[in-house]
Protein backbone atom coordinates (compact mmCIF):
# COMPACT_ATOMS: atom_id res chain seq x y z
CA UNK A 1 0.00 0.00 0.00
CA UNK A 2 2.49 2.45 0.36
CA UNK A 3 3.39 2.60 -3.29
CA UNK A 4 -0.19 3.37 -3.83
CA UNK A 5 0.06 6.42 -1.67
CA UNK A 6 3.43 7.50 -2.69
CA UNK A 7 1.48 7.60 -6.03
CA UNK A 8 -0.99 9.34 -5.15
CA UNK A 9 1.24 12.03 -3.59
CA UNK A 10 3.08 12.32 -6.94
CA UNK A 11 0.57 12.96 -8.79
CA UNK A 12 -1.24 15.36 -6.51
CA UNK A 13 2.59 16.89 -6.12
CA UNK A 14 2.77 16.68 -9.96
CA UNK A 15 -0.87 18.93 -10.38
CA UNK A 16 0.72 21.58 -8.54
CA UNK A 17 3.70 21.90 -10.89
CA UNK A 18 1.47 22.06 -13.70
CA UNK A 19 -0.69 24.65 -12.41
CA UNK A 20 2.71 26.50 -11.12
CA UNK A 21 4.24 26.16 -14.32
CA UNK A 22 1.46 27.55 -16.38
CA UNK A 23 1.97 31.28 -15.63
CA UNK A 24 5.24 30.84 -16.54
CA UNK A 25 4.75 29.84 -19.94
CA UNK A 26 2.49 32.26 -20.47
CA UNK A 27 4.66 35.11 -19.51
CA UNK A 28 6.77 33.92 -22.60
CA UNK A 29 3.90 34.96 -24.30
CA UNK A 30 3.29 38.46 -23.67
CA UNK A 31 1.15 38.89 -26.44
CA UNK A 32 -1.49 36.62 -24.85
CA UNK A 33 -4.07 37.96 -23.28
CA UNK A 34 -7.04 35.45 -21.64
CA UNK A 35 -9.94 35.97 -20.14
CA UNK A 36 -11.51 34.40 -17.16
CA UNK A 37 -12.99 31.05 -18.80
CA UNK A 38 -9.75 30.77 -20.67
CA UNK A 39 -7.49 30.98 -17.52
CA UNK A 40 -9.46 28.26 -15.99
CA UNK A 41 -9.14 26.16 -19.03
CA UNK A 42 -5.35 26.78 -19.10
CA UNK A 43 -4.93 25.82 -15.47
CA UNK A 44 -6.71 22.71 -16.20
CA UNK A 45 -4.67 21.83 -19.07
CA UNK A 46 -1.32 22.06 -17.29
CA UNK A 47 -2.69 20.47 -13.48
CA UNK A 48 -3.84 17.60 -15.41
CA UNK A 49 -0.45 17.46 -17.84
CA UNK A 50 1.65 17.87 -14.63
CA UNK A 51 -0.20 15.15 -12.62
CA UNK A 52 0.45 12.65 -15.62
CA UNK A 53 3.70 13.34 -16.03
CA UNK A 54 5.55 15.29 -13.39
CA UNK A 55 3.34 12.82 -11.20
CA UNK A 56 4.86 9.74 -13.15
CA UNK A 57 8.53 11.55 -12.57
CA UNK A 58 7.81 12.44 -8.82
CA UNK A 59 6.54 8.82 -7.62
CA UNK A 60 9.91 7.14 -9.60
CA UNK A 61 11.71 10.01 -7.82
CA UNK A 62 10.26 9.02 -4.22
CA UNK A 63 10.38 5.30 -5.35
CA UNK A 64 14.32 5.30 -5.35
CA UNK A 65 14.53 8.04 -2.44
CA UNK A 66 12.18 5.14 -0.50
CA UNK A 67 15.24 2.85 -0.62
CA UNK A 68 17.07 5.04 1.42
CA UNK A 69 14.56 6.78 3.54
CA UNK A 70 11.78 3.71 3.92
CA UNK A 71 9.84 5.89 6.42
CA UNK A 72 8.37 7.83 3.01
CA UNK A 73 4.45 6.88 2.73
CA UNK A 74 4.79 4.07 5.27
CA UNK A 75 1.90 6.48 7.62
CA UNK A 76 -1.40 5.53 6.69
CA UNK A 77 -3.52 8.52 4.52
CA UNK A 78 -1.82 11.37 4.18
CA UNK A 79 2.13 11.84 5.03
CA UNK A 80 2.92 15.42 5.98
CA UNK A 81 6.66 13.87 5.42
CA UNK A 82 6.43 13.05 1.92
CA UNK A 83 4.45 15.82 0.78
CA UNK A 84 6.84 18.26 2.18
CA UNK A 85 10.01 16.65 0.20
CA UNK A 86 7.46 16.29 -2.82
CA UNK A 87 6.59 20.12 -2.73
CA UNK A 88 10.61 20.84 -1.79
CA UNK A 89 11.34 19.24 -5.28
CA UNK A 90 8.20 21.31 -6.88
CA UNK A 91 9.15 24.71 -5.80
CA UNK A 92 12.70 24.21 -6.53
CA UNK A 93 11.53 22.88 -10.18
CA UNK A 94 9.47 26.06 -10.58
CA UNK A 95 12.60 28.62 -9.11
CA UNK A 96 15.01 27.23 -11.61
CA UNK A 97 12.29 26.98 -14.62
CA UNK A 98 11.65 30.60 -13.86
CA UNK A 99 15.30 31.99 -12.96
CA UNK A 100 16.64 30.10 -16.28
CA UNK A 101 14.03 30.96 -18.66
CA UNK A 102 14.79 34.53 -17.73
CA UNK A 103 18.10 34.05 -18.67
CA UNK A 104 17.32 32.22 -21.66
CA UNK A 105 15.08 34.98 -22.98
CA UNK A 106 17.57 37.90 -22.32
CA UNK A 107 16.77 39.69 -25.99
CA UNK A 108 13.85 38.17 -27.33
CA UNK A 109 11.53 38.76 -23.65
CA UNK A 110 10.29 42.44 -22.64
CA UNK A 111 11.89 43.95 -19.86
CA UNK A 112 8.68 43.55 -17.37
CA UNK A 113 8.23 40.26 -18.43
CA UNK A 114 11.45 39.18 -17.43
CA UNK A 115 11.42 41.14 -14.61
CA UNK A 116 8.10 38.98 -13.67
CA UNK A 117 10.16 35.66 -14.28
CA UNK A 118 12.80 37.31 -11.86
CA UNK A 119 9.81 37.71 -9.23
CA UNK A 120 8.65 34.46 -10.06
CA UNK A 121 11.66 32.54 -9.21
CA UNK A 122 12.07 34.91 -5.97
CA UNK A 123 8.59 33.18 -4.68
CA UNK A 124 9.45 29.84 -5.95
CA UNK A 125 12.84 29.96 -3.89
CA UNK A 126 11.64 30.99 -0.85
CA UNK A 127 8.56 28.60 -0.96
CA UNK A 128 11.93 25.86 -1.42
CA UNK A 129 13.45 27.12 1.19
CA UNK A 130 10.35 26.45 3.78
CA UNK A 131 9.75 23.36 2.19
CA UNK A 132 13.09 22.60 2.53
CA UNK A 133 13.69 23.36 6.19
CA UNK A 134 10.38 21.41 7.11
CA UNK A 135 10.93 18.49 5.97
CA UNK A 136 14.63 18.22 7.63
CA UNK A 137 12.88 19.35 10.87
CA UNK A 138 10.22 16.54 10.32
CA UNK A 139 7.95 18.07 13.07
CA UNK A 140 4.40 17.27 12.70
CA UNK A 141 1.48 19.63 12.17
CA UNK A 142 -2.08 20.01 13.39
CA UNK A 143 -4.66 19.41 10.44
CA UNK A 144 -1.62 18.51 8.25
CA UNK A 145 -4.05 18.26 5.24
CA UNK A 146 -5.94 21.16 5.09
CA UNK A 147 -2.12 23.28 5.75
CA UNK A 148 -0.62 21.37 3.15
CA UNK A 149 -3.30 22.37 0.52
CA UNK A 150 -3.73 26.01 1.57
CA UNK A 151 0.57 26.72 1.17
CA UNK A 152 0.45 24.55 -2.32
CA UNK A 153 -2.55 27.07 -3.09
CA UNK A 154 -0.65 30.16 -2.08
CA UNK A 155 2.12 29.16 -4.15
CA UNK A 156 -0.10 28.77 -7.35
CA UNK A 157 -2.52 31.22 -6.46
CA UNK A 158 1.16 34.01 -6.28
CA UNK A 159 2.22 32.85 -8.89
CA UNK A 160 -0.61 33.62 -11.43
CA UNK A 161 -0.60 37.36 -9.74
CA UNK A 162 2.35 37.88 -10.90
CA UNK A 163 1.43 36.78 -14.43
CA UNK A 164 -1.73 38.83 -13.94
CA UNK A 165 -0.06 42.23 -13.09
CA UNK A 166 2.69 41.86 -15.59
CA UNK A 167 2.37 44.75 -18.10
CA UNK A 168 0.74 44.00 -21.68
CA UNK A 169 2.21 45.40 -24.71
CA UNK A 170 0.21 48.27 -26.25
CA UNK A 171 -0.06 47.35 -30.03
CA UNK A 172 -0.02 50.80 -31.70
CA UNK A 173 -2.35 50.66 -35.35
CA UNK A 174 -1.72 53.71 -36.69
CA UNK A 175 0.25 53.39 -39.83
CA UNK A 176 2.87 55.70 -40.78
CA UNK A 177 3.63 57.50 -44.26
CA UNK A 178 6.32 56.58 -46.61
CA UNK A 179 9.53 59.06 -46.00
CA UNK A 180 9.05 62.16 -47.94
CA UNK A 181 13.12 61.37 -48.80
CA UNK A 182 14.80 59.55 -51.52
CA UNK A 183 17.82 57.53 -50.63
CA UNK A 184 21.16 59.81 -51.38
CA UNK A 185 23.16 56.68 -52.41
CA UNK A 186 23.30 53.36 -53.90
CA UNK A 187 23.18 50.54 -51.28
CA UNK A 188 25.34 47.01 -51.61
CA UNK A 189 24.00 45.34 -48.60
CA UNK A 190 25.96 41.32 -47.98
CA UNK A 191 25.65 39.04 -44.95
CA UNK A 192 28.38 36.74 -44.53
CA UNK A 193 26.98 34.38 -41.98
CA UNK A 194 28.75 32.09 -39.54
CA UNK A 195 31.57 34.89 -40.61
CA UNK A 196 33.66 37.01 -38.00
CA UNK A 197 36.63 38.98 -36.90
CA UNK A 198 38.89 36.46 -35.63
CA UNK A 199 38.16 34.53 -38.91
CA UNK A 200 38.55 37.59 -41.28
CA UNK A 201 41.22 39.25 -40.08
CA UNK A 202 43.87 36.26 -40.38
CA UNK A 203 41.97 35.72 -43.40
CA UNK A 204 43.15 39.21 -44.91
CA UNK A 205 46.65 38.97 -43.48
CA UNK A 206 47.32 35.52 -45.38
CA UNK A 207 45.87 37.37 -48.50
CA UNK A 208 42.88 35.72 -48.93
CA UNK A 209 40.28 38.64 -49.11
CA UNK A 210 42.46 41.14 -51.77
CA UNK A 211 39.26 43.28 -52.58
CA UNK A 212 37.96 43.52 -48.57
CA UNK A 213 41.57 44.20 -47.39
CA UNK A 214 41.68 46.99 -49.78
CA UNK A 215 38.97 48.52 -48.84
CA UNK A 216 39.24 48.29 -45.14
CA UNK A 217 41.48 51.33 -44.15
CA UNK A 218 39.05 53.43 -45.84
CA UNK A 219 35.94 52.14 -44.41
CA UNK A 220 34.69 51.84 -40.29
CA UNK A 221 34.26 48.37 -39.27
CA UNK A 222 33.93 46.87 -35.51
CA UNK A 223 32.73 43.95 -33.91
CA UNK A 224 28.60 43.37 -33.56
CA UNK A 225 27.16 42.13 -30.03
CA UNK A 226 24.18 39.91 -31.64
CA UNK A 227 20.91 38.47 -30.10
CA UNK A 228 21.23 36.47 -27.23
CA UNK A 229 20.56 33.44 -26.97
CA UNK A 230 21.39 32.47 -30.41
CA UNK A 231 18.51 31.80 -32.83
CA UNK A 232 18.97 32.10 -36.48
CA UNK A 233 15.38 33.47 -37.68
CA UNK A 234 15.31 36.36 -34.60
CA UNK A 235 18.90 37.51 -36.00
CA UNK A 236 18.06 38.23 -39.10
CA UNK A 237 14.82 39.78 -38.67
CA UNK A 238 16.81 42.21 -35.81
CA UNK A 239 19.17 42.80 -38.50
CA UNK A 240 16.82 43.55 -41.31
CA UNK A 241 14.61 45.82 -39.37
CA UNK A 242 17.00 47.20 -36.48
CA UNK A 243 13.93 46.37 -33.91
CA UNK A 244 14.60 44.09 -30.67
CA UNK A 245 12.86 40.69 -31.40
CA UNK A 246 10.20 41.80 -28.80
CA UNK A 247 9.19 44.14 -31.13
CA UNK A 248 9.19 42.91 -34.76
CA UNK A 249 8.22 39.38 -33.38
CA UNK A 250 10.72 36.96 -34.85
CA UNK A 251 11.45 35.01 -31.52
CA UNK A 252 12.22 31.67 -33.05
CA UNK A 253 12.53 29.13 -36.00
CA UNK A 254 9.33 27.68 -35.32
CA UNK A 255 5.61 28.99 -33.95
CA UNK A 256 2.63 26.61 -32.85
CA UNK A 257 -1.43 27.66 -33.02
CA UNK A 258 -3.03 26.95 -29.92
CA UNK A 259 -6.57 27.12 -30.89
CA UNK A 260 -7.96 25.94 -27.12
CA UNK A 261 -6.06 29.04 -25.77
CA UNK A 262 -5.27 31.97 -28.09
CA UNK A 263 -6.09 32.60 -31.56
CA UNK A 264 -2.53 33.90 -32.86
CA UNK A 265 0.70 32.00 -33.17
CA UNK A 266 3.19 31.72 -30.39
CA UNK A 267 6.72 31.22 -29.80
CA UNK A 268 8.80 31.04 -26.72
CA UNK A 269 8.46 27.69 -25.20
CA UNK A 270 9.08 27.40 -21.12
CA UNK A 271 12.57 25.54 -21.11
CA UNK A 272 12.66 22.52 -18.84
CA UNK A 273 13.44 18.52 -18.04
CA UNK A 274 11.20 17.98 -21.19
CA UNK A 275 11.84 17.47 -24.60
CA UNK A 276 10.00 20.51 -26.55
CA UNK A 277 7.23 21.46 -27.36
CA UNK A 278 5.75 18.91 -25.33
CA UNK A 279 5.14 21.05 -22.27
CA UNK A 280 2.55 22.47 -24.67
CA UNK A 281 -0.50 19.96 -22.92
CA UNK A 282 -1.92 17.06 -24.68
CA UNK A 283 -0.38 17.85 -28.25
CA UNK A 284 -3.66 20.91 -28.75
CA UNK A 285 -1.46 22.59 -31.16
CA UNK A 286 -0.04 22.39 -34.35
CA UNK A 287 3.08 24.31 -36.03
CA UNK A 288 2.77 27.36 -38.20
CA UNK A 289 4.85 28.23 -41.19
CA UNK A 290 7.53 31.00 -40.43
CA UNK A 291 6.31 34.07 -39.59
CA UNK A 292 6.78 37.61 -41.14
CA UNK A 293 8.53 40.32 -39.00
CA UNK A 294 6.26 42.87 -37.69
CA UNK A 295 8.33 45.84 -38.87
CA UNK A 296 8.99 46.97 -42.19
CA UNK A 297 12.36 45.58 -42.63
CA UNK A 298 14.96 47.57 -44.59
CA UNK A 299 14.33 46.82 -48.12
CA UNK A 300 10.57 47.64 -47.53
CA UNK A 301 12.10 51.22 -46.45
CA UNK A 302 13.92 51.60 -49.27
CA UNK A 303 11.26 50.64 -51.50
CA UNK A 304 8.51 52.80 -49.72
CA UNK A 305 10.89 55.50 -51.25
CA UNK A 306 10.20 54.14 -55.21
CA UNK A 307 13.44 52.54 -55.23
CA UNK A 308 14.10 49.39 -56.90
CA UNK A 309 15.83 46.94 -54.94
CA UNK A 310 16.98 43.43 -55.42
CA UNK A 311 17.05 40.28 -53.23
CA UNK A 312 19.36 37.33 -53.14
CA UNK A 313 18.91 34.59 -50.56
CA UNK A 314 16.93 35.97 -47.99
CA UNK A 315 14.15 33.76 -46.02
CA UNK A 316 10.89 33.23 -47.77
CA UNK A 317 9.33 36.84 -45.83
CA UNK A 318 11.76 39.12 -48.09
CA UNK A 319 10.11 40.49 -51.27
CA UNK A 320 11.96 43.35 -53.25
CA UNK A 321 11.54 44.73 -57.10
CA UNK A 322 12.82 41.50 -57.92
CA UNK A 323 13.78 38.47 -55.45
CA UNK A 324 15.44 35.30 -55.96
CA UNK A 325 14.79 33.12 -53.07
CA UNK A 326 16.68 30.46 -51.08
CA UNK A 327 18.04 27.69 -53.15
CA UNK A 328 18.54 24.02 -51.79
CA UNK A 329 22.06 22.73 -52.33
CA UNK A 330 20.62 20.31 -55.28
CA UNK A 331 19.32 23.58 -57.15
CA UNK A 332 22.34 24.75 -56.46
CA UNK A 333 24.59 22.52 -57.50
CA UNK A 334 22.71 21.95 -61.39
CA UNK A 335 22.72 25.95 -61.10
CA UNK A 336 25.85 26.26 -60.63
CA UNK A 337 29.15 26.27 -61.87
CA UNK A 338 32.37 26.57 -59.99
CA UNK A 339 35.43 28.40 -61.52
CA UNK A 340 37.98 25.78 -62.68
CA UNK A 341 40.87 27.07 -60.86
CA UNK A 342 38.77 27.15 -57.85
CA UNK A 343 37.27 23.54 -57.86
CA UNK A 344 41.02 22.33 -58.66
CA UNK A 345 41.96 23.67 -55.34
CA UNK A 346 38.88 22.58 -53.53
CA UNK A 347 39.30 19.13 -55.06
CA UNK A 348 42.71 18.96 -53.69
CA UNK A 349 41.88 20.32 -49.92
CA UNK A 350 39.04 17.46 -49.89
CA UNK A 351 41.35 14.84 -50.29
CA UNK A 352 42.25 14.48 -46.27
CA UNK A 353 38.55 14.14 -45.06
CA UNK A 354 36.42 12.67 -48.24
CA UNK A 355 33.79 11.44 -45.65
CA UNK A 356 32.88 15.76 -45.59
CA UNK A 357 33.41 16.47 -49.25
CA UNK A 358 30.10 16.18 -50.65
CA UNK A 359 28.88 18.57 -47.96
CA UNK A 360 31.60 21.18 -48.41
CA UNK A 361 30.88 20.86 -52.68
CA UNK A 362 27.51 21.56 -52.21
CA UNK A 363 28.06 24.73 -49.76
CA UNK A 364 30.35 26.17 -52.44
CA UNK A 365 27.76 25.31 -55.08
CA UNK A 366 25.32 27.20 -53.78
CA UNK A 367 27.42 30.22 -52.53
CA UNK A 368 28.43 30.30 -56.62
CA UNK A 369 24.82 30.00 -57.21
CA UNK A 370 23.81 33.15 -54.95
CA UNK A 371 26.50 35.15 -56.23
CA UNK A 372 25.80 34.25 -60.13
CA UNK A 373 22.21 34.88 -59.02
CA UNK A 374 22.36 38.33 -57.92
CA UNK A 375 24.65 39.32 -60.83
CA UNK A 376 22.56 38.05 -63.38
CA UNK A 377 19.62 39.67 -62.31
CA UNK A 378 21.16 43.05 -61.27
CA UNK A 379 22.57 43.16 -64.51
CA UNK A 380 19.54 42.09 -66.52
CA UNK A 381 17.20 44.34 -64.32
CA UNK A 382 19.38 46.73 -62.46
CA UNK A 383 18.31 48.39 -58.95
CA UNK A 384 19.50 51.20 -56.67
CA UNK A 385 19.83 48.72 -53.80
CA UNK A 386 21.14 45.27 -53.81
CA UNK A 387 21.15 42.79 -50.57
CA UNK A 388 22.48 39.13 -50.66
CA UNK A 389 22.76 36.80 -48.02
CA UNK A 390 25.84 33.84 -48.18
CA UNK A 391 25.84 31.34 -45.80
CA UNK A 392 29.21 29.75 -46.66
CA UNK A 393 30.63 30.80 -43.22
CA UNK A 394 27.83 29.31 -41.35
CA UNK A 395 28.50 25.89 -43.21
CA UNK A 396 32.02 25.17 -43.65
CA UNK A 397 33.23 26.41 -40.12
CA UNK A 398 31.28 24.22 -37.87
CA UNK A 399 32.77 21.45 -39.97
CA UNK A 400 36.18 22.26 -41.04
CA UNK A 401 37.73 23.80 -38.15
CA UNK A 402 40.19 21.74 -37.16
CA UNK A 403 44.16 22.34 -34.75
CA UNK A 404 46.27 20.52 -37.09
CA UNK A 405 47.38 21.76 -40.82
CA UNK A 406 46.35 20.51 -44.35
CA UNK A 407 43.38 20.01 -45.55
CA UNK A 408 40.25 21.82 -43.27
CA UNK A 409 42.20 24.76 -42.81
CA UNK A 410 42.70 25.08 -46.76
CA UNK A 411 38.94 24.68 -47.52
CA UNK A 412 38.09 27.95 -45.09
CA UNK A 413 40.72 29.43 -46.86
CA UNK A 414 38.93 28.87 -50.24
CA UNK A 415 35.35 29.98 -48.68
CA UNK A 416 37.52 33.51 -47.49
CA UNK A 417 38.59 33.95 -51.18
CA UNK A 418 35.37 33.47 -52.72
CA UNK A 419 33.21 34.90 -50.73
CA UNK A 420 35.70 37.86 -50.99
CA UNK A 421 35.56 37.45 -54.94
CA UNK A 422 31.56 37.56 -55.15
CA UNK A 423 31.81 40.63 -52.80
CA UNK A 424 34.19 42.55 -55.84
CA UNK A 425 32.08 41.35 -58.26
CA UNK A 426 29.20 42.91 -56.81
CA UNK A 427 30.81 45.96 -56.02
CA UNK A 428 31.87 46.92 -59.46
CA UNK A 429 28.45 45.83 -60.49
CA UNK A 430 26.79 48.56 -58.42
CA UNK A 431 29.29 51.75 -58.92
CA UNK A 432 31.34 53.44 -57.32
CA UNK A 433 28.85 55.38 -55.35
CA UNK A 434 27.69 53.10 -53.57
CA UNK A 435 27.44 52.17 -49.78
CA UNK A 436 29.12 48.99 -49.39
CA UNK A 437 27.98 47.20 -45.88
CA UNK A 438 29.16 43.90 -45.28
CA UNK A 439 27.79 42.41 -42.57
CA UNK A 440 27.91 39.22 -40.36
CA UNK A 441 24.94 38.80 -38.26
CA UNK A 442 26.33 35.91 -35.96
CA UNK A 443 29.85 34.65 -35.37
CA UNK A 444 31.13 31.09 -34.61
CA UNK A 445 32.97 30.30 -31.31
CA UNK A 446 36.29 28.56 -30.57
CA UNK A 447 35.89 25.35 -28.01
CA UNK A 448 35.67 25.79 -24.63
CA UNK A 449 38.73 24.72 -22.24
CA UNK A 450 35.77 21.85 -21.21
CA UNK A 451 35.24 20.75 -24.74
CA UNK A 452 38.87 20.46 -25.11
CA UNK A 453 39.60 18.36 -22.02
CA UNK A 454 36.53 15.62 -22.80
CA UNK A 455 38.09 15.16 -26.40
CA UNK A 456 41.64 15.43 -25.24
CA UNK A 457 43.28 13.18 -27.35
CA UNK A 458 40.38 11.75 -29.31
CA UNK A 459 41.53 11.99 -33.00
CA UNK A 460 40.86 13.50 -35.53
CA UNK A 461 41.15 17.08 -33.73
CA UNK A 462 38.12 18.43 -35.35
CA UNK A 463 36.34 21.00 -32.99
CA UNK A 464 32.66 22.18 -33.54
CA UNK A 465 32.45 25.38 -33.84
CA UNK A 466 28.99 26.78 -32.86
CA UNK A 467 27.20 30.28 -32.71
CA UNK A 468 25.51 29.31 -29.56
CA UNK A 469 28.58 30.12 -27.30
CA UNK A 470 30.23 32.88 -28.96
CA UNK A 471 27.57 34.42 -31.37
CA UNK A 472 29.25 37.63 -32.21
CA UNK A 473 29.74 39.38 -35.78
CA UNK A 474 30.86 42.53 -37.65
CA UNK A 475 30.42 45.20 -39.47
CA UNK A 476 32.33 47.28 -42.22
CA UNK A 477 31.05 50.27 -43.64
CA UNK A 478 32.60 51.49 -46.66
CA UNK A 479 31.71 54.33 -48.94
CA UNK A 480 30.34 57.82 -49.31
CA UNK A 481 29.70 59.68 -45.90
CA UNK A 482 31.87 56.85 -44.13
CA UNK A 483 34.77 57.85 -42.08
CA UNK A 484 37.96 55.74 -43.17
CA UNK A 485 40.18 53.82 -41.04
CA UNK A 486 37.14 54.20 -37.43
CA UNK A 487 36.87 51.04 -35.16
CA UNK A 488 33.24 50.81 -33.89
CA UNK A 489 33.09 49.81 -30.23
CA UNK A 490 30.18 48.84 -28.77
CA UNK A 491 27.65 47.93 -31.57
CA UNK A 492 25.23 46.00 -31.62
CA UNK A 493 23.18 44.05 -34.16
CA UNK A 494 19.77 46.45 -34.48
CA UNK A 495 22.86 49.15 -35.13
CA UNK A 496 23.00 48.29 -38.57
CA UNK A 497 19.71 49.35 -40.00
CA UNK A 498 19.38 52.96 -38.17
CA UNK A 499 23.26 53.41 -39.59
CA UNK A 500 22.46 52.54 -42.65
CA UNK A 501 18.89 54.63 -42.51
CA UNK A 502 21.13 57.39 -41.73
CA UNK A 503 23.97 57.02 -44.48
CA UNK A 504 21.38 57.11 -46.60
CA UNK A 505 19.89 60.46 -45.70
CA UNK A 506 16.18 58.70 -44.29
CA UNK A 507 14.86 59.00 -41.09
CA UNK A 508 15.35 56.20 -38.55
CA UNK A 509 12.36 55.15 -36.31
CA UNK A 510 11.98 55.54 -32.19
CA UNK A 511 10.91 51.98 -32.06
CA UNK A 512 14.49 51.04 -33.61
CA UNK A 513 16.38 49.29 -30.61
CA UNK A 514 19.78 50.79 -32.80
CA UNK A 515 21.37 53.75 -32.78
CA UNK A 516 23.42 55.44 -35.06
CA UNK A 517 26.68 54.63 -35.10
CA UNK A 518 28.10 58.39 -35.33
CA UNK A 519 31.50 57.92 -34.75
CA UNK A 520 31.83 55.99 -38.25
CA UNK A 521 30.29 59.22 -39.70
CA UNK A 522 32.60 61.76 -41.22
CA UNK A 523 32.53 64.78 -39.92
CA UNK A 524 30.76 66.63 -43.24
CA UNK A 525 27.94 64.30 -43.07
CA UNK A 526 26.94 64.44 -39.68
CA UNK A 527 27.00 68.13 -40.14
CA UNK A 528 25.50 68.38 -43.33
CA UNK A 529 22.47 65.48 -42.34
CA UNK A 530 20.41 66.14 -39.60
CA UNK A 531 18.75 62.92 -37.91
CA UNK A 532 15.40 62.31 -38.96
CA UNK A 533 12.96 60.29 -36.54
CA UNK A 534 9.55 58.63 -37.19
CA UNK A 535 7.72 56.89 -34.86
CA UNK A 536 7.64 53.70 -36.53
CA UNK A 537 8.04 51.45 -40.00
CA UNK A 538 4.85 49.32 -39.33
CA UNK A 539 5.56 46.00 -41.96
CA UNK A 540 3.06 46.94 -45.27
Amino acid sequence: MRHLRRLGHSVAAGAVAGAALAPLQLLLWPEVALPPLKIALAVLAWTSWGAVWLGAALFALTEIAGVFMPYLGTARGFSIGIWRWMMAVVAFLVAAAAWWNREETRDLLLKDNRHALAWAGSVATLFWIAFLVQAIRRRPRHHPLARAAIVAGVLVAWLWGIWAVAPRPVSEAATVEPPRFAPAHKLLFVSWEGADLTWILPAMERGDMPFLRGCWEGGAWGQLRTVHPYTRSATLATLVTGCAPAVHGILGRSSYRISWLTPGPVTLLLVGPWPSPHQLPWWGWRRTPGLAPQRATLWQILAATGRKVGLVGWPGYARGTWTVPRLTTAQAIRAAALDPDLKASLDAALRPDPRLAADARGSFALAAAIGAAAQRRARAHPVDALAVDFELAAHLRPRWTAEEPGGPEEVLRLAARMLDDELGKLWRLMGEDTLLVVVSPYGLAAPSPWQRLIHLGAPPRRWKVSPTDSPDGFAFFYGPGVRPGTRLRGGRLADVTATILYFLELPVARDMAGRVMLEAVTDERAAAVPLRLVPSYPAP
